[in-house]
């Protein structure tokens, strides 16, 4: 707060500045900038509006559609769709499903655990070939943040003759009807690559 004390400084100071105003030269006419001249300051205009911060709401308002669309951890959340994995590793075929909770009929609030979550993992593929490949190992890993739940289902098969393996059958479809589409990908021994997008109607991806 200015004590008022100091004021009859200030009102010399501001008598001095005027008496050097009035002897000062007169003002220079008034001349209306050029096209030029208001074209640069509209450009300089944009550039500070553009180095603006957004005000709070806008960012917050950005941030709430973010998280719709992709669920929790930045990470894409698809209802009805899916991605599949088939790695092949010596004579053991190993296969990892992942999509949101909801494509398999749970609440995305809660990830199923226990011996019961294994359900989940029961006849969704099945190798296909004149060979027997039997089912060794299933596991389930789910992750949610309160609104959006996702999970991994896998499953490992051993097979006697892994060379005879032409594909995976998927029957995820039929066993979770939710499933609309889903990315799959077939990783080789020696770097070959196969993928496909399964859909209830095309549900078989050849490894060759």
């Amino acid at each position: 707060m200015i004590s008022f004390r100091f004021w009859p400084v200030a009102a010399i100071s501001a008598a001095s500045l005027i008496g050097l105003a009035a002897c000062g030269p007169a003002s220079d006419p008034y001349e209306p900038p050029s096209p030029v001249q208001e074209s640069e300051l509209t450009e300089a205009a944009i550039a500070v509006d553009a180095d603006r911060p957004a005000p709070p709401e806008a960012v917050a308002e950005l941030e709430a559609a973010n998280d719709h669309d992709e669920g929790h951890a930045g990470e894409a959340h698809e209802h009805g769709g899916g991605e599949l994995a088939i790695t092949r590793e010596d004579d053991f075929l190993t296969v990892s499903l992942d999509a949101p909770l909801a494509n398999f009929g749970l609440s995305e609030t809660k990830v199923p655990e226990g011996p019961k979550a294994e359900k989940y993992a029961e006849g969704i593929v099945e190798p296909i070939g004149p060979t027997v490949c039997e089912e060794t190992e299933r596991s389930i890993t789910g992750r949610t943040d309160g609104t959006h739940g996702a999970m991994t289902v896998s499953v490992v098969w051993r097979c006697k003759k892994i060379d005879r393996v032409e594909g995976m059958l998927v029957h995820v479809f039929e066993r979770f009807p939710a499933f609309e589409h889903i990315d799959a990908i077939y990783l080789g021994p020696e770097g070959q690559q196969v993928a496909k997008e399964l859909t209830p109607s095309d549900t078989e991806i050849d490894f060759d």
